[in-house]
């Protein structure tokens, strides 16, 4: 049964009470610290030496690798990507031809070094991958085949705009080795997808994913949807959850909207069906109310809530590293954690490689100018130190398993937990006498309640987090 209007009305004041008490947190711990905290450089050597002393040998070699492609055709005005508009294709086979280069340096170098690299996973994202023709396509693949075997690959994933792709391109992706596609879904309801500048009715996500198209894509097939858009009802998000579940992919990611119109400013552009008002979008308690009427419909159709916003079906490989807590949450969402290194190619990827932060440029004069100066791209560096290691451990495991086992995070990290947390432990008590979390001698477990406010608890173990930031936070709209 939906939450009635009663419970709904009891919640939503509970959670405002939070909110009033602990502020919001718009950090959602995709790194730590955030990225704010990074060091810019502006310099490829500290990258260089990195590479050089992580993959010697085989044993710690294994890592995923990602692309970013910042072209779309048509503005979302919802995202906070990335990316550029143009339908100027010349642009794109520009990139292209820098990207290429990027690889080619980076197999150069590997080679040059004798490093022993083996990427497992290969993920394209965007912008849309999806403008990227043909040719330049298999020049791609062709390239990358230099650096890792696509036929031996655990995972090659590609994400996809429903809206410029046919039958025949997904089959035309599965012969370059593609197994999994990530379709951009963001919400089913017509008004909803007028008011972000997304139409896409559920008939076509439905003609696209035939049996042969679903058999064809070994890995899966992955949904993106996101709480908080215009015109968004608890009626209409339950209608696009069950939607979700009638189309049956194996993985979604339910994300919260993150509204910065100082970052992306064309989020003013989100308006009402007819196009002439800007519209209120649903604040930090209805979000909350939305998604939890979402995730009771996908829960009850059979998918297993995999960490804090995202959901799988019960025989994914990401639920089962779910129960075995080897889970993994990074930007390209949670994985089932065999592989933590990511190496990121084109504008803005960013890199993880083993202690270590890397960030590419975020300006394509930049890019470009590093490209043909055969400099790898690299704009920040951040080293975490052992209590970064510490404090991350454990902000991961609050937010993808919902608790933390204290003799396990002592073990883990060689630590008395309540001496090294001495000063946070005055907050876990504060969170506790208001119901977000239990708190023994031996666990650290959110209820169900606390679990919207994840990063509320989550923040308390962030040594970075103070002053300024706290009163920014209080004062805006938070994911």
């Amino acid at each position: 049964m939906l939450i009635k209007n009663s419970q709904k009305r009891e919640e939503k004041d509970r959670i405002n009470d939070m909110i009033k008490q602990y502020g919001t947190s718009a950090f959602m711990y995709t790194h730590y610290p955030h990225k704010r905290f990074w060091d810019v450089k502006n310099d490829d050597k500290d990258y260089k030496s990195v590479l050089k002393s992580s993959f010697k040998s085989s044993d710690n070699a294994k890592a995923l690798l990602y692309l970013h492609i910042p072209y779309c055709q048509q503005l979302c005005y919802f995202c906070t990507c990335h990316m550029s508009i143009t339908k100027n294709y010349n642009k794109v086979k520009e990139y292209m031809e820098l990207l290429f280069r990027e690889i080619d340096a980076f197999k150069k170098f590997v080679t040059d070094n004798k490093l022993s690299l083996s990427i497992k996973e290969v993920h394209l994202g965007g912008g849309s991958p999806t403008f990227i023709e043909r040719t330049e396509f298999d020049i791609l693949c062709d390239k990358l085949s230099g650096i890792v075997d696509l036929n031996e690959l655990d995972e090659f994933a590609i994400e996809i705009d429903p809206r410029r792709v046919d039958s025949e391109q997904l089959k035309y992706y599965r012969t370059k080795g593609i197994n999994r596609l990530s379709f951009g879904i963001q919400d089913f309801d017509i008004d909803v997808q007028k008011a972000i500048n997304r139409v896409q009715p559920p008939e076509l996500i439905e003609n696209l994913l035939t049996p042969e198209i679903r058999e064809m894509f070994t890995n899966g097939i992955n949904f993106d949807i996101i709480c908080g858009l215009p015109h968004q009802t608890v009626e209409t998000i339950c209608m696009t959850a069950e939607e979700c579940v009638k189309l049956s992919p194996e993985r979604i990611c339910l994300n919260f909207l993150h509204y910065s119109p100082t970052f992306a400013p064309h989020q003013k552009l989100m308006k009402d069906g007819k196009g002439d008002r800007p519209d209120e979008l649903p604040d930090f308690s209805e979000r909350k109310i939305l998604f939890q009427s979402a995730q009771e419909v996908l829960e009850t159709g059979g998918y297993m809530r995999t960490g804090y916003d995202h959901f799988a079906k019960l025989n994914d490989r990401v639920a089962a590293a779910m129960d075995d807590k080897k889970m993994h949450w990074n930007s390209l969402g949670v994985t089932p954690g065999e592989y933590t290194n990511i190496i990121g190619f084109g504008l803005s990827s960013e890199s993880t490689i083993h202690n270590h932060y890397f960030q590419n440029y975020y300006d394509m004069p930049d890019y470009v100018t590093s490209i043909k100066e055969e400099k790898f791209p690299i704009y920040r560096v951040y080293e975490q130190s052992e209590d970064d290691l510490i404090r991350k451990d454990v902000i991961q495991k609050l937010r993808n398993y919902f608790e933390v086992n204290i003799k396990e995070a002592e073990s883990f990290n060689n630590i008395s937990f309540n001496e090294y947390f001495q000063r946070e432990i005055g907050d876990l008590r504060t969170l506790e006498k208001d119901g977000i979390i239990e708190f023994t001698a031996n666990t650290i477990r959110l209820t169900e309640f606390g679990r919207q406010f994840t990063n509320i608890v989550c923040r308390v173990f962030d040594k970075y987090y103070t002053g300024e930031l706290l009163k920014k936070d209080l004062g805006q709209r938070a994911v």
